[in-house]
């Protein structure tokens, strides 16, 4: 009897993966794939300039298409059928939607812009609850336990396999993800800031409840992961001709 108890409770606990619909529909309303397709064109050409600087023929370039394949099987692996769901319904929120729209939209906009923004924001004593807001919203939605996903399943493996990243120790290692992490929730701290600009205290507080789901925590890791999974292959292909001095990868992904 027992037995049979312990059966019936694990069946009821079991996930089943994601669907490939599901996966599909969360790459149309999330700009998760325009990430990526950005990504694509960014190290497409890096591979391309690599190439010329070797000044080898034989080289063997990655197929950029693997990107989005590897990209979208991390997904389907990572988050459970249930799991999507809740996300998928988050983004029933016009809110969230207007959110993604806007942070799309950070992108294209000169660097300097946002920083001048953000600037002349911190210097208006009547903004600091908005920029409180601002920041428990970028906490939930670009979580530091996301970020270090990045970290430790791409930039660690990438700088070890490099071109002089034998000398590295444990102790360098720690200080450059001190530094990543440093730099990652600042820029995810102040591209939330410009994007969120338009955005009413009633906005935010709806998107503040929006981040706090569980569903969001699931999906900020599942999305850094994949592209962590789906870049890595492609870095790993370059990493003995990679000279970790000379060349950075890039320091922020959005999720949103």
């Amino acid at each position: 009897m027992k037995r049979l108890l312990l059966t019936l409770t694990l069946l009821t606990h079991l996930s089943f993966a994601a669907t490939l619909e599901q996966v599909e529909q969360y790459l149309s309303v999330s700009n998760a794939e325009e990430e990526l397709l950005a990504l694509e064109a960014q190290f497409s050409s890096m591979q391309n300039s690599f190439s010329k600087e070797d000044n080898a023929s034989d080289n063997k370039t990655y197929d950029m298409q693997m990107l989005s394949l590897r990209f979208k099987d991390y997904l389907q692996k990572h988050l459970s059928e249930d799991e999507m769901t809740e996300v998928l319904e988050n983004y029933k929120s016009v809110v969230l939607l207007q959110f993604v729209s806007a942070s799309s939209e950070v992108q294209d906009h000169d660097e300097n812009e946002t920083y001048n923004y953000v600037a002349a924001l911190k210097a208006d004593p009547e903004a600091d609850t908005r920029i409180e807001l601002v920041e428990q919203i970028s906490k939930k939605l670009y979580s530091k336990e996301a970020m270090l996903i990045m970290f430790d399943e791409l930039m660690k493996p990438l700088i070890q396999s490099g071109i002089g990243g034998e000398k590295m120790n444990d102790e360098m290692l720690k200080g450059m993800k001190e530094n990543y992490l440093k730099a990652m929730i600042e820029s995810s701290k102040n591209e939330t800031l410009f994007a969120s600009k338009d955005f009413t205290m009633e906005e935010l507080e709806e998107l503040l409840t929006i981040a706090k789901t569980p569903a969001i925590d699931h999906e900020t890791k599942a999305v850094f992961g994949a592209m962590a999974y789906s870049l890595k292959e492609f870095f790993m292909s370059m990493a003995s001709r990679y000279d970790v001095s000379k060349h950075q990868p890039p320091s922020r992904q959005s999720t949103h």
